[in-house]
């Protein structure tokens, strides 16, 4: 398949609407799914030094196109999200770099990803590339919906590697473990890269169809998927389980407590609902990102600062207050320091040039 515009699977979106909330933060940015499932289909054209991303679930899908050069392609940020991500490798190759390593994956090639997992997509070629988001909760209903059964009618149990490395992360005491697994084929790959064309290609038809059964019949495209996956005579199977300490689990539970405050927290609050001393707390953050605890947390409000700036009409002194800044000048210097203008250069640099 090529990476032309006639592309098989652009010709199967259509235009509905969609709703993705992504929270930065220096160490990795957060990527967060609301909804069971969505399909991102990404077209790397270095002819046309451009990128094309398609974005679909239910009720919702978007289109975008940026620049190769543009920073939303060359300089992305590792990061994480609150999901399981499937990779595809449609054509060409796409370099991944995965907690600090770097890894090609090529034609028919994929990776399963968990929540913990920071990485980040870099294009070195022409590429199409398929990723597969499933949130918790509708992985869940996908293993407890794939029965199975013999021909005298009994339910029969089947061992699925898969669906144990979901049951797993989603463990208490386990929940935190950094896992992916690669997928190699054993075979031709483009047998296998036609036959998951055709599934994609039922998601994304049915996703854009709306028609009642939508979700039910996903899941059995997802559980036929990976049964290709797990079937030796088509892939050959890989899992990493990646290092993760206790210092690096207070900084992920710091972390998770500033992106659901904005950062409005206080070190002492922190304290309080982490049980860990303050000083310890900075020393860890600092270790991990340069910057104090203080001026970390207040990374994260002026990030929000910045996005009520963007895509809300509420004025300077109500994103004030609502972030709890009481002095008008130290919040302009904040800001300034961060991002090179005052707020309402940025709120107008934002409404001439929204991407």
């Amino acid at each position: 398949m090529n990476c032309e515009n006639d592309s098989l699977l652009k010709k199967n979106l259509s235009l509905t609407e969609l709703k993705i909330d992504k929270q930065a933060s220096f160490y990795a940015e957060q990527y967060r799914l609301n909804g069971p499932y969505m399909l991102i289909y990404t077209n790397y054209n270095l002819k046309n030094n451009e990128v094309f991303y398609s974005l679909i679930a239910p009720g919702f899908c978007k289109l975008n196109t940026f620049p190769m050069d543009s920073e939303n392609v060359k300089n992305r940020s590792m990061h994480k999200h609150d999901f399981f991500e499937f990779m595809f490798v449609i054509h060409g190759c796409i370099v991944q770099k995965i907690e600090g390593e770097f890894y090609t994956y090529r034609e028919g090639q994929c990776c399963l990803v968990n929540q913990h997992v920071r990485h980040t997509e870099i294009a070195r070629d022409n590429a199409e590339v398929m990723f597969l988001a499933i949130s918790n909760d509708f992985f869940l209903n996908l293993i407890r919906s794939d029965i199975h059964y013999d021909e005298t009618g009994h339910v029969i149990l089947r061992e699925n590697p898969i669906y144990d490395l979901v049951l797993k992360t989603l463990q208490t005491g386990k929940s935190l473990q950094k896992q992916y697994w690669d997928f190699t084929p054993t075979g031709d790959s483009a047998s296998a890269i036609s036959e998951f064309e055709q599934l994609f290609g039922i998601i994304l038809r049915e996703t854009a169809g709306r028609r009642p059964g939508l979700l039910p019949l996903v899941l059995g495209i997802i559980a036929r998927i990976f049964s290709i996956l797990l079937d030796p005579g088509q892939y050959a199977l890989q899992k990493f389980t990646l290092p993760s300490d206790k210092e690096e689990y207070l900084f992920l539970r710091i972390q998770e407590l500033l992106t659901q405050t904005n950062g409005c927290i206080s070190r002492h609050e922190l304290s309080a609902k982490l049980h860990y001393d303050p000083d310890y707390m900075n020393k860890i953050v600092k270790k991990r990102t340069g910057m104090s605890l203080l001026k970390y947390g207040r990374s994260f409000t002026l990030k929000e600062s910045a996005r009520l700036l963007t895509y809300t009409d509420m004025s300077i002194s109500d994103i004030m207050q609502q972030l709890g800044f009481t002095n008008r000048n130290h919040f302009y210097a904040n800001f300034k320091e961060k991002y090179g203008m005052t707020p309402n250069k940025y709120r107008q640099k934002k409404a001439e040039n929204p991407s």
